[in-house]
């Protein structure tokens, strides 16, 4: 599959708005879901707050700069996405992580995931991080799979106080190209 990693800028790549309806509320840090879904917000409002997230500029109280990526298909579509927190809040260390990633849902299985994360990697490389932290639930065998993949080594397996589920912490060590 040929696909590329693009930035989240004022720019709607063809598929976003089917791509955020398949998302649930928060997931990748995207609060606004239900908002965008039913037409109430713009989903050009969206894009400026991303693209704002990533300059460090109108952030919600407690949150940390982040860089959205979408990874668009041979076509341009959005087949998934990932969201890069440029540094960690104690919250972040237990639910969250650096990075976020999420699969269309009718594209799984086919190995956008670990694409998405290892094109995410060098971006991370670049915000000067030596290595990032991801958790995933531990029923999550398809994710898991991608972390591991892509470098990741488990610290740690616990419940999840933000969601009350077994969850696992990896760490990518960024050192090494």
């Amino acid at each position: 599959n040929v696909t590329r990693l693009v930035a989240a800028s004022l720019e709607v790549p063809r598929g976003l708005l089917g791509f955020i309806r398949e998302m649930k509320v928060g997931e990748l840090g995207i609060v606004e879901v239900d908002a965008i879904n039913s037409g109430e917000l713009p989903l050009e409002v969206l894009l400026q707050r991303l693209v704002d997230y990533a300059a460090a500029r109108n952030l919600p109280s407690g949150w940390v700069p982040s860089t959205f990526f979408w990874l668009l298909d041979e076509s341009g579509s959005v087949v998934a996405a990932s969201s890069l927190r440029h540094s960690l809040t104690p919250l972040l260390t237990i639910h969250g992580g650096h990075i976020g990633y999420r699969v269309k849902a009718s594209e799984r299985g086919k190995g956008y995931g670990t694409q998405v994360l290892a094109l995410t990697l060098p971006h991370a490389r670049a915000l000067g991080l030596d290595r990032v932290l991801l958790t995933v639930d531990s029923d999550n065998e398809r994710s898991i799979h991608v972390i591991e993949r892509n470098g990741g080594v488990m610290q740690d397996e616990g419940i999840d106080e933000t969601t009350g589920r077994l969850h696992r912490r990896y760490w990518i060590d960024l050192a090494q190209p």
